[in-house]
């Protein structure tokens, strides 16, 4: 498992995170988290080491 965290803005994060599940397998995401100073926010994500079938892909 690997434990990543995310920064961006939110719309930018949840396309980003959407793609990405194409590849990895999500075992769960925080709730976004207000930088300070400033309009991004941060999100963490851990992920399965262990790629998604064929068929998750192309869905």
């Amino acid at each position: 498992m690997l434990k990543i965290r995310v920064e961006g803005l939110p719309k930018e994060i949840d396309r980003f995170l959407e793609h990405f599940q194409n590849y990895y397998r999500v075992l769960q995401r925080s709730k976004p988290y207000q930088n300070r100073n400033n309009e991004y926010v941060r999100v963490y994500v851990e992920i399965g080491h262990d790629e998604p079938s064929n068929q998750q892909r192309n869905s």
